[in-house]
């Protein structure tokens, strides 16, 4: 797919800003969302949004996956694909992470990134009062994602 300025912005809009306030706002239902079974939340919300724009939406709804994920101390959370990223600052991944209670929450976006024409990752986190982190760089695998995700987590 090639840059389109309204569908970056509309999933920038999306990533970045609408779903962390969500997610800190009624974690609860954006929870039951996610892990209700062929829902696919995240299709049917980029889907709508995109279309708002007037642009054609071309993803597929097999470009939106979701995992869900257990550490050892009983912290949950829930890792999502989406469709590649057409331009920096765009996320590959989003990974909500709760304690079972709902009292932790952290909500990590997987970003892409550019160094000298060549693409790569890092893994940052939106605070509950919109605060944007940068924890560092990370390969686009998932294993490797959740396990510095649980570190950084764990720190918090």
């Amino acid at each position: 797919m090639a840059f389109n300025r309204n569908i970056y912005n509309t999933r920038y809009q999306i990533e970045q800003k609408s779903l962390p306030v969500q997610f800190y706002d009624t974690p609860k239902d954006v929870i039951q969302s996610i892990l209700d079974p062929g829902n696919n939340t995240f299709y049917k919300l980029y889907k709508i949004l995109i279309e708002r724009t007037g642009e054609e939406f071309s993803y597929k709804e097999e470009d939106f996956t979701t995992k869900c994920f257990k550490f050892d101390d009983g912290t949950l959370g829930c890792f999502v694909t989406l469709p590649k990223p057409e331009s920096v600052m765009l996320c590959s991944n989003l990974v909500y992470v709760f304690s079972p209670d709902l009292k932790k929450l952290m909500y990590f976006t997987i970003e892409t990134d550019e160094f000298i024409g060549r693409i790569s990752y890092k893994i940052c986190s939106v605070s509950s009062e919109g605060k944007h982190t940068v924890h560092g760089g990370c390969t686009g695998n998932s294993s490797d994602i959740i396990l510095k995700i649980k570190e950084i987590y764990t720190r918090l």
